[in-house]
């Protein structure tokens, strides 16, 4: 009897482990560059991104895996107004390390992120998505809406 539970126990802390609700992201950073790689989504899943600034340096975010780059969006002006610079969408191809790339072209710039991530469920609590919000800051006034990027996929689409 020991013996079983014990199994259980191991097998549930496993299953929370590999299919817990929380969805990580591993990223890489720079003073000017960060990664941030995307996990969860499956070939064929809808993605939605939305990328907006409120500063004045110029920087590029790139949407892509291995295979494929769904989207290359640039900020190339110094206007310091709200921008919205991408609002479009893509099926994921399945391709290996989906992932954001932001570059940042200032030589002072010293990047700074905040960040949520999570699952999106249904009301009978199934996984039918996936959310990530990178706020990027890129001085030190810290608003953190220097580069908003979101990136919010579906399983199913229609």
């Amino acid at each position: 009897m020991k013996t079983k539970f014990l199994s259980i126990m191991l097998t549930s802390f496993l299953a929370v482990g590999l299919f817990g609700n929380t969805v990580y992201a591993k990223e890489t950073d720079s003073n000017n560059k960060k990664t941030f790689y995307i996990g969860s989504l499956k070939k064929g899943d809808l993605m939605l991104w939305d990328v907006c600034s409120q500063c004045s340096n110029t920087f590029s975010v790139t949407i892509r895996d291995d295979d494929t780059i769904y989207a290359d969006i640039d900020k190339d002006t110094s206007e310091k107004e709200l921008d919205i610079l991408s609002h479009d969408s893509a099926f994921y191809e399945g391709g290996s390390n989906l992932r954001i790339e932001v570059e940042y072209y200032g030589s002072s710039v010293n990047l700074k992120k905040a960040h949520a991530s999570g699952a999106i469920k249904n009301e009978k609590k199934k996984t039918i998505g996936y959310i990530y919000t990178y706020n990027l800051e890129d001085f030190d006034d810290e608003d953190y809406n220097d580069a908003v990027i979101t990136l919010t996929s579906w399983k199913k689409h229609g």
